[in-house]
């Protein structure tokens, strides 16, 4: 985008404003409009949900790359996919490949998955192990703790250093049985394991860390924007008895609970009151959890089933969830071998059924967002409060890269961010 230094007169948020620095962009003032769309100081009660452009418009995803999956712990993979040294996973965050891997040394470590040399895409598997990453286009060579450990025909090069060109890291770390990376490198200590501490430790009583074996991995692609995903997760069980009919009839919906936190949420519900030892009845047991961490992390733990969903943007509208199945292993213990494979795979069918319903709406809904019919919803504020306060960490996260990009840019904000 260009911009130019002239004495400016434009409108924003319905106010006027004169500037004699950098104007800004078409594009920037209308994202920053509709970013200002969404009052973050109106209660559940009397607030509108964020516009339809939130949901459409690929210019509020770029913003939402450059703050929400850079600025924050982002959910990508497994423990067990790097348990042991030389293992790694790949993939993209935003804009961003990613390489996590476990070194020689056993240290977790991530990285760019992008070569030093000309740019290429580094390790081009999903997952695998390797003593060593090479790349295919000139063959520079890396370790499997980053450093440049080969590098060919480079006689008469100047100004080169092979210890500066090792490969850019990438913030990584564990939480419980999970992988986050956070692409704008700052580790910041501990301050999110403080800050989810009281939801893992919620979830460790019940086998979160420990105590599981992984089952299977399922991906689903969803024609819709990331956000709606997560808004159909986080409406207190509004859309299940509508939706979800069979695991409705398992569930006392009446009991649906909602505690939110400041990076997180918790929605909690009992199954059906029936003593009934049917395969559907084990798997939902007493008791669901379904927590979510923002930005893009959900976490299910019900009967002696942990599932999480990764909620990973593709483009603006477009999303893949990543399935992770978890099975706790005393409950495995119980059952034969036969009897647990048909335990598994009939949880894993009616797990697919509730994705497969929740895939519909949320592409009817995507399609609903882009009719000029629509621009703001309501809340149902006694159940959506947890998708509410989703919205106010977006706009937080929006509100704040529109004042660092003009900061970046000489440009004046107004007050209002």
């Amino acid at each position: 985008m260009f911009r130019k230094t002239v004495l400016v007169s434009f409108r924003f948020a319905g106010r006027r404003f004169r500037s004699s620095v950098v104007a800004p962009s078409v594009r920037d003032a209308y994202v920053a409009e509709e970013v200002q769309k969404f009052c973050t100081e109106t209660p559940v009660e009397r607030a509108t949900t964020p516009p339809s452009s939130w949901f459409t418009d690929p210019a509020i995803y770029g913003l939402e790359k450059q703050t929400v999956f850079k600025w924050n712990w982002v959910a990508v993979g497994r423990t067990d996919q790097v348990a042991s040294p030389g293992q790694y996973f790949t993939g993209v965050v935003g804009d961003e490949p990613f390489l996590v891997v476990r070194d020689k040394s056993n240290t977790l470590r991530g990285f760019f998955n992008v070569c030093r040399h000309h740019a290429a895409i580094l390790a081009g598997e999903d997952e695998g192990t390797a003593d060593a990453f090479t790349c295919c286009y000139h063959g520079w060579t890396y370790g499997l703790d980053g450093r440049l450990t080969k590098a060919m025909r480079l006689r008469g090069i100047q100004n080169f250093s092979a210890r500066n060109f090792g490969l850019k890291p990438m913030a990584v770390k564990a939480w419980g049985p999970l992988v986050l990376v956070r692409p704008d490198g700052q580790e910041n200590g501990t301050e999110f394991e403080t800050k989810v501490a009281s939801l893992k430790d919620q979830l460790d009583e019940l086998d979160f860390t420990f105590g599981l074996r992984f089952v299977e991995r399922r991906r689903y692609h969803v024609n819709c924007n990331w956000k709606v995903v997560l808004d159909n997760y986080l409406d207190g069980g509004y859309h299940v008895e509508y939706l979800h009919r069979n695991l409705a009839s398992n569930l006392s919906i009446d009991t649906y609970r909602t505690d939110v936190q400041d990076l997180f949420s918790v929605q909690t519900c009992s199954g059906s009151g029936e003593d009934d030892q049917s395969m559907t009845r084990q798997r939902i047991g007493k008791t669901s959890i379904y927590g979510c961490v923002y930005p893009n992390l959900m976490i299910n733990r019900y009967g002696p089933w942990l599932d999480t969903n990764i909620a990973l943007p593709l483009t603006h509208d477009t999303t893949e969830v990543i399935y992770d199945y978890w099975l706790a292993e005393d409950f495995a213990q119980t059952m034969g071998e036969a009897e647990l494979q048909e335990f598994v795979q009939t949880s894993l069918a009616e797990s697919d059924q509730v994705q497969e319903e929740d895939t519909f709406i949320c592409e009817r809904v995507q399609k609903g967002l882009k009719s000029s019919a629509y621009d703001v919803g309501r809340y149902a504020p006694r159940v959506e409060m947890a998708d509410h306060a989703f919205h106010l960490k977006l706009a937080s996260d929006l509100k704040q890269g529109i004042r660092t990009n003009a900061q970046a840019n000489g440009i004046a904000v107004p007050c209002m961010f």
